[in-house]
């Protein structure tokens, strides 16, 4: 059985802890009430095979974003917002501890199923890494010293860090074939098996219907409501007393239960002598549901999957995304302690594992751990395999037929500059950065940020009352002395003469216009190229000298990823149209990225609700092709 473990004072409950206690021996001073049971097709009562899990109930949710939140990182994976049917199933109540997975490192090691290698822990003969040790990572919590595992820093009741996906997947695998339950996963290809009724982790889709607690009408933006309230949940914005010393800044799991905590009986790093905790539980009784550590799911991170995903059951897409180094990665649910507006934790936020933090792909996994499920009755259920990826484009997800509500910011107020809906659903390619605004502690430097979706500058940019179609307002004109409307760029401004930028002189602003910003495009056979990213142009600033220096901010190029200008300078034979587009702002757009990591999809993404009219100049230049030519 897994037991309640008791701590603190008056018998207090502070954590849920799930122990193998079939393996190692019951441990803990109290037992917990029962989960409560589940009925069978037969109408059989099935109990929980373990305590410390509750029963989520079969039934339908809609799945994804409901507040029209979009960050100018994070694309549209949250939708189209579609129902989705599924099955009951158990999940447990809080992360899986460093105690539990400490037990089963010890458990496999005596079976001769793992071995350390350079402080990490690896399947037998296996490659893949399932944890780390301190020796290879100063940021974990389990110590090896060549016999046995043990925990340190007194965080036994802490989540799991420092764990990958395989080693959350050998977790699951282990329990179930501790509690005599089949084990779901094949670890010689890591595949799940969804017709088993073992130990595994949950699909996204169970992760979020379970996250959200039974509630949906309306939908909320985190677990127990649409209030950011940071006394609930151990994120950025909290003040809790375990946000000091060492990191990770991890809190015991079931800390946000809102009970009065002291140091003198928790001997917390912070100097708080008491603690006031918020209660983060959802209807479901489940802790840490935002915050704390990211949470690992079942399936592959695919960018468009909730436009095709099967409406019962949904495993996941067979193949995923290609993050920028071509892997595939699988999904976090769930927010952190360290990085994003409120550590990413609203409750339909997906993320996949490839971006981390300011050294992606490489950044420590200190604020990654997992939860575990047990399917109901899986065995009699139709046979569920992962859905083929299919091509879609961005109007086949319905968004453009479904009202959105209004865009609202976590907390209920409305979105701030950058988040809100789109009109369309914007498709950015297969080499997107999916971390959202990303606020490192302790001033770590960003990492580069994703190149530009696919969807062009018209399509991102929300329409504004007096524009066109098109998005340009009449009287608003973009000009340049030296070319005029589609005609060819002199080669000092390409690549191939000076590179230096053009000149360009705009008039017919609309009243109201406090910022201006411009951006130079060009639609390429893979994928959107931009070249010039300048932003927070003064509203007195109506023109641009050739080679301009020192007016507004420079983002970031496609060609090389640094500041300034890029010239025109592409592959092939024939004539290259590049698009510049001024744009006249009802306020200067609101970035905390370093202007080095501000592409254009950032850029449009903190403009969107501040445009007030756009025009554009189209240029081409046409660069002589030989055999040598291949830049």
């Amino acid at each position: 059985m897994w037991r309640w473990r008791i701590a603190g004072m008056g018998g207090a409950v502070l954590v849920a802890s799930a122990v193998a206690a079939a393996a190692f021996g019951p441990r803990g001073e109290a037992g917990s009430e029962p989960a409560a049971p589940a009925r069978t097709a037969g109408n059989e009562e099935k109990p929980a095979p373990v305590s410390g899990l509750v029963r989520i109930p079969a039934g339908k949710f809609e799945r994804g974003d409901h507040h029209g939140f979009v960050d100018p990182k994070h694309g549209s994976d949250e939708l189209p917002v579609r129902t989705v049917r599924l099955d009951a199933f158990f999940i447990g109540i809080n992360d899986i501890t460093t105690r539990e997975y400490c037990e089963f490192l010890n458990s496999a090691l005596k079976q001769r199923a793992i071995e350390v290698r350079g402080g990490g822990v690896y399947l037998a003969g296996g490659k893949d890494l399932l944890a780390e040790t301190r020796e290879m990572s100063p940021h974990s919590r389990i110590g090896f010293d060549g016999k046995v595992f043990a925990v340190l820093d007194n965080k036994a009741d802490h989540p799991m860090v420092c764990v990958r996906w395989h080693g959350a997947v050998a977790f699951c695998n282990w329990l179930s074939r501790q509690k005599g339950l089949p084990p779901c996963y094949d670890m010689s290809k890591w595949e799940c098996d969804f017709n088993k009724s073992g130990f595994r982790l949950p699909t996204e889709a169970e992760w979020e219907y379970a996250a959200r607690g039974g509630q949906d009408n309306p939908y909320w933006n985190f677990p127990w409501g649409d209030q950011a309230d940071s006394t609930r949940a151990n994120w950025p914005e909290s003040e809790n007393p375990y946000r000091a010393g060492p990191l990770p800044w991890t809190t015991p799991v079931g800390f946000f239960n809102g009970r009065l905590y002291r140091k003198s009986d928790f001997g917390w790093p912070g100097p708080q002598e008491s603690f006031q905790a918020g209660n983060g539980l959802n209807g479901y009784g489940l802790n840490d549901m935002a915050g704390n550590v990211w949470q690992w799911c079942t399936d592959l991170y695919e960018r468009s999957y909730y436009a095709y995903c099967p409406d019962t059951n949904p495993p996941g897409p067979a193949q995923g995304s290609p993050m920028p180094d071509g892997n595939q990665c699988r999904v976090m649910r769930g927010g952190n302690w360290f990085n994003g507006e409120y550590g990413h934790s609203r409750v339909s936020n997906r993320d996949p594992s490839y971006f981390r933090g300011p050294q992606d792909p490489n950044h420590p996994f200190y604020h990654i751990g997992f939860r575990v499920v047990v399917p109901i009755d899986a065995e009699s259920r139709p046979v569920i395999k992962p859905t083929p990826v299919q091509r879609v484009r961005p109007d086949d997800s319905g968004q453009a037929d479904r009202p959105r509500p209004e865009a609202k910011g976590p907390g209920g107020r409305k979105a701030p500059r950058g988040k809100a809906p789109r009109g369309k659903e914007e498709r950015p390619d297969g080499n997107g950065r999916d971390e959202e605004n990303n606020r490192p502690p302790m001033g770590e430097q960003r990492p580069q940020s994703r190149p530009p979706d696919q969807s062009g500058d018209r399509e991102a940019m929300a329409a504004r009352p007096g524009q066109s179609p098109g998005g340009a307002r009449s009287g608003f004109q973009l000009k340049s002395p030296v070319v005029s409307e589609s005609g060819t760029l002199p080669r000092e401004y390409t690549g191939d003469g000076r590179g230096i930028s053009p000149p360009l002189q705009w008039s017919g602003a609309p009243e109201g216009t406090r910022s201006y910003a411009l951006i130079m495009h060009h639609v390429a056979p893979d994928g959107i190229k931009w070249y010039w990213v300048l932003y927070n142009i003064p509203p007195d600033i109506t023109s641009l000298p050739k080679d301009v220096r020192n007016v507004g901010v420079l983002g970031n190029n496609s060609i090389n990823r640094d500041p300034g200008y890029a010239p025109p300078h592409s592959k092939g034979p024939g004539a290259k149209k590049y698009t510049l587009t001024i744009y006249a702002l009802s306020a200067p757009p609101r970035i905390t990225l370093p202007a080095a990591e501000v592409n254009r999809e950032v850029l449009l993404g903190a403009m969107k609700g501040l445009v007030l009219a756009s025009a554009e100049l189209n240029v081409t230049y046409t660069r002589e092709f030989d055999s040598e030519t291949t830049r």
